[in-house]
């Protein structure tokens, strides 16, 4: 009889990216490819909040992206750095995970997607002490511009590989065997 447990190891950026990536699953994958990188209509942001969500959105999640989001199409800002999604962020006067989602929806070569897992899988990788997401605005603000932001552009490369890795990476460490 054998026993056996998986094991993580040291590995290199592309062994790494390549790994995870081929454990990424979404069941609605297809939302984001068709409608990322597309011109935004109202449509088009339905579907990749849709997709953000992972299931159909319910009535109070659709109203709040009619709400918040769509009348944005009709003022789209040209957002080129950092700091302007910053201050564009702030003018919205929010700073939730479905904000820095926009950020993506409008520059997503500038702004990478954030979520608990995506985070979660960064805080391993550079030894922070809270594994999840801080729940305040100012909080979760600071992280996604200072930390993640930063941490994204050091490791380079494509960024769709590096979010499925992350995201496959970040739930894994949560619900899967390396789970603590």
């Amino acid at each position: 009889m054998q026993f056996k447990i998986p094991k993580l190891v040291i590995t290199d950026k592309k062994d790494f990216l390549e790994f995870w990536a081929r454990r990424y699953t979404y069941s609605l994958d297809g939302l984001y490819e068709e409608n990322i990188n597309q011109p935004l209509n109202e449509s088009c942001v339905i579907e990749l909040y849709r997709w953000k969500n992972g299931t159909d959105l319910s009535e109070k999640k659709l109203d709040l992206v009619k709400r918040v989001y769509i009348p944005e199409l009709n003022h789209l800002p040209k957002i080129e750095t950092v700091e302007q999604g910053r201050e564009y962020l702030l003018k919205l006067n929010r700073g939730q995970i479905w904000d820095f989602f926009w950020l993506h929806c409008l520059n997503p070569k500038l702004f990478p997607i954030f979520d608990q897992h995506t985070y979660r899988a960064m805080a391993e990788m550079e030894g922070l002490a809270v594994p999840e997401i801080p729940y305040s605005t100012e909080k979760k603000l600071d992280m996604y511009f200072s930390r993640y932001i930063p941490f994204v552009s050091k490791i380079g490369g494509d960024m769709r590989l590096l979010d499925k890795a992350l995201f496959a990476y970040g739930k894994e460490l949560k619900t899967g065997p390396f789970s603590p």
